[in-house]
């Protein structure tokens, strides 16, 4: 049977705004900070659309969510990919599903109203984020079809806002075939809910993708302490993003530095997602890990150099880097 990579997380409906400073759109009750992300919260949601309407450029509608992403640029790479996750009825539902290709859908189940993720670029590229979950928040374990989930190889999944789906992503881990390989990508939506409550992920995990803040804020450690601490949970690998900084692959024994690739930066939305497609795609070829952290590091660069999924990884890209 062929292995299967199933992403498990939010979808949302990524619309991708630019205006001149994000202080130009900022008010004294809602302060929109580079890097920040604000979540489910309805006045503040409508108060930023008032503002992008005024001052902002829409530039790109693209599919979002991060495991979605990375399930996308997996699957544009030529593996065979599906997708855990819940939909609005509704036409952005519907863009959403199409927009995942070539990621199978039959485990997307729908109801309520998508999510909606705006995406606010400054003319420095610097990002804000505002996710507002909708459907997302609603899905429940007993949603899942867990016979679509035969031939699987590796489950990678990221943050949900609300509780349901979290407990649902633990449920899963219990149900599984215990030798797939487990990725995680808690983002800062997670890493805000504390260790406590994901620690049940993190010691099912092999890969554990995070950025350094999202350390700070799950271990209250610096990087090398934290690292240390993550690792001796569960993880085998854990692979820091630093934006700028390049990147660091840390194991129990071993460490690695991968400077960054200078581009220019069209959009950097998704550019982590895309650096977790690119390692897991070397990884499940058997690479290096050095390897798989340059690749990943090269597919992120591609990615930011486009709106959106514009410029997600190849099959050709793959095969070049790779030799194969």
């Amino acid at each position: 049977m062929e292995k299967t990579l199933v992403g498990f997380g939010a979808l949302n409906l990524d619309l991708i705004y630019e205006v001149d400073d994000l202080q130009s759109i900022s008010s004294k009750e809602f302060q929109f900070l580079p890097g920040e992300e604000l979540f489910d919260d309805e006045y503040a949601f409508q108060f930023l659309l008032d503002q992008l309407a005024r001052f902002g450029r829409l530039k790109s509608k693209s599919g979002g969510g991060s495991a979605a992403n990375t399930m996308v640029a997996l699957g544009r790479m030529g593996f065979r990919t599906k997708f855990i996750g819940k939909v609005g009825e509704d036409e952005e539902g519907d863009f959403l599903i199409e927009n995942l290709k070539p990621v199978h859908t039959d485990l997307i189940r729908r109801g309520e109203r998508s999510g909606i993720c705006l995406v606010v670029l400054d003319r420095h590229q610097d990002r804000f984020l505002f996710v507002k979950g909708g459907a997302n928040n609603t899905l429940r374990f007993e949603e899942i079809d867990l016979t679509g989930l035969q031939g699987l190889s590796c489950l990678h999944l990221t943050s949900f806002i609300s509780d349901s789906p979290l407990e649902a992503q633990k449920e899963l881990l219990k149900r599984i075939d215990p030798s797939a390989l487990i990725s995680l990508d808690p983002g800062e939506i997670y890493a805000k809910k504390g260790l406590k409550k994901i620690s049940p992920l993190i010691e099912r995990t092999q890969i554990l993708f995070l950025t350094e803040k999202e350390m700070n804020l799950l271990t209250s450690r610096d990087l090398w302490t934290g690292a240390k601490m993550l690792l001796e949970m569960g993880p085998s690998v854990l692979l820091c993003k630093r934006g700028r900084k390049g990147s660091e692959l840390f194991t129990r024994n071993y460490h690695f530095e991968v400077p960054s690739i200078e581009v220019k930066v069209v959009d950097n939305t998704g550019a982590g997602d895309v650096y977790n497609a690119g390692f897991l795609a070397g990884y499940l070829l058997g690479r290096p890990l050095e390897d798989c952290a340059l690749f990943a590091t090269q597919v992120a660069a591609k990615s930011l150099t486009g709106y959106g999924r514009e410029r997600y990884p190849t099959r050709e890209d793959l095969e070049v880097f790779f030799q194969i």
